[in-house]
């Protein structure tokens, strides 16, 4: 009796455990073709333990490569985690004080007006600045060593008096590199390969050089106004390897991820200071750390991790510490509306209600009507509103990308036509008349277009966008009357 009550126990948990994994792998699936993507690649740990991993679609679309456990992602501003652990073993070490100067360990930086910390390098209240013009996703500048970085990005002065503001600053995170260098002794490379890669056995992940052979580096993409594959435009990443150049896999991140949640790499007490919030001097308190993420996702759960997001890829870890468990997501195509895979699946997995992925709206109309006609697309629009049809996106947000789809295309008539059929449909959707005016506009019609930007005006009298709009058909003199021409 007692072995017939094992095995049926042992049967179920067997089902229960192939069915929740038929489900991770038909989400990942349905993610790649719902929302036309080159590949995902995902996976999850429990308990010390890689339980899942899914590779996919391609990644490299042109020579028709999959993707595969050896595929190597650009993870973007998941840098950030790993350079903030690189400092908080040194901090561990007594090697170097989170609230000391920054020039205490780097004195060939410029001094600045003001004095500003390795923490708030660390929680982006240092003042060092964002990116400016094509830094983010298309410098093509060579930097020879991290020294450069830190002497480019510490040039300028300072945006604010830091721990006044909170500026998300992937250049800060250069000077971090730079002292990790100072006070170790090692590059900042090697920093990375000894204490973090090789302990967690991360035996893939390494920094993005553009001009070296890396085997097995996926290529990135993004999609061109026709909502069509392109590459994405060639980037040098020397700018910015701490915060956001490094290379990595499904399943070294999960490693990286399993170090962070069992204490293997820091510890915990160390981890509890990165998970603390950043208070600003007058009180303001910013849901970052040093480094990391956190909060309570919409499932109720607790996390801690990093999203990224680069020229072609999209990223992102989490680590669930209540469960044990953490989950990541690496996306090579860079395009708007993707949302947290790894959240989703996490939650797919401890038996969430997980919606499954729908195809775009957009995406879909965008085709048909290049490919057939506006017509057509209109009344594919309305036979999917009036079946409620579950298999689509049918948000305003994704009418209102086909609008702006069309106006990208330069089909400004037929933009017309779809954005009129949006504000018809809900007259309070105030994008919708904004992207009407934008329309009329481009098309000659400046009445209408100011018709319709008042509208958007009207429903929010605040939106400094729309101001903007309506004074560059109707400009003002500064006492408020129409400039006479």
């Amino acid at each position: 009796m007692k072995k017939t009550i094992l095995l049926s126990l042992l049967f179920l948990t067997v089902s229960f455990s192939q069915s929740v994994l038929f489900k991770l792998n038909l989400y990942c699936e349905e993610y790649v073709k719902k929302n036309s993507l080159p590949s995902v690649s995902a996976g999850l740990i429990e308990n010390n333990k890689i339980i899942w991993t899914n590779y996919t679609g391609s990644v490299d679309l042109e020579n028709n490569v999959p993707a595969a456990k050896n595929s190597l992602y650009r993870v973007a501003s998941i840098s950030k985690s790993i350079t903030a652990v690189a400092v908080m073993q040194l901090v561990e070490q007594g090697k170097m004080n989170l609230d000391s100067d920054v020039r205490n360990y780097l004195s060939y930086i410029p001094q600045k007006k003001w004095v500003f910390t390795v923490r708030q390098l660390l929680n982006h209240t240092s003042g060092i600045r964002s990116y400016k013009n094509e830094e983010e996703f298309n410098s093509k500048i060579n930097f020879r060593s991290v020294r450069e970085t830190v002497l480019y990005a510490a040039k300028d002065t300072l945006e604010y008096q830091p721990g006044t503001k909170y500026l998300y600053s992937t250049l800060a995170y250069n000077l971090l590199a730079g002292i990790i260098e100072q006070v170790s002794g090692l590059s900042f490379e090697d920093y990375l390969q000894k204490n973090i890669f090789e302990p967690a056995t991360m035996n893939s992940t390494k920094l993005d050089f553009h001009n070296k052979i890396i085997f097995n580096r996926a290529k990135g993409y993004q999609k061109n106004e026709l909502r069509e594959f392109e590459n994405a435009q060639l980037v040098d990443l020397t700018i910015k390897f701490p915060g956001g150049g490094i290379l990595s896999t499904v399943e070294d991140l999960l490693k990286f991820s399993n170090g962070l949640l069992q204490n293997k790499l820091i510890k915990k007490q160390t981890l509890d200071t990165m998970l603390t919030e950043t208070v600003l001097v007058n009180g303001t308190k910013i849901q970052y750390g040093l480094g990391l993420d956190f909060g309570v996702d919409k499932y109720g759960r607790k996390f801690y991790g990093h999203a990224g997001g680069g020229t072609g890829f999209v990223s992102h870890f989490m680590c669930y510490p209540d469960l044990n468990l953490a989950s990541v997501h690496l996306i090579n195509c860079r395009d708007r509306n993707l949302i947290n895979v790894a959240d989703e699946i996490a939650a797919l997995y401890s038996g969430g209600d997980v919606s499954f992925p729908k195809f775009s709206l957009s995406d879909t109309l965008t085709k048909i009507a290049v490919t057939v006609s506006i017509d057509s697309a209109l009344a594919f629009w309305t036979s999917l509103e009036k079946k409620k049809d579950e298999h689509f996106l049918l948000s305003n947000d994704e009418k209102k990308d086909f609008g702006y789809d069309l106006l990208a295309s330069n089909r400004t008539k037929d933009a017309i036509r779809a954005f009129t059929k949006l504000t018809e449909t809900d007259t309070t959707f105030t994008d919708g008349f904004i992207g009407l005016g934008e329309a009329f506009n481009l098309d000659g019609n400046k009445g209408l277009a100011l018709r319709s930007l008042k509208k958007a005006q009207k429903q929010k009298p605040n939106d400094t966008h729309v101001q903007a709009l309506i004074l560059q058909i109707e400009p003002t003199s500064p006492s408020g009357r129409k400039d006479q021409k």
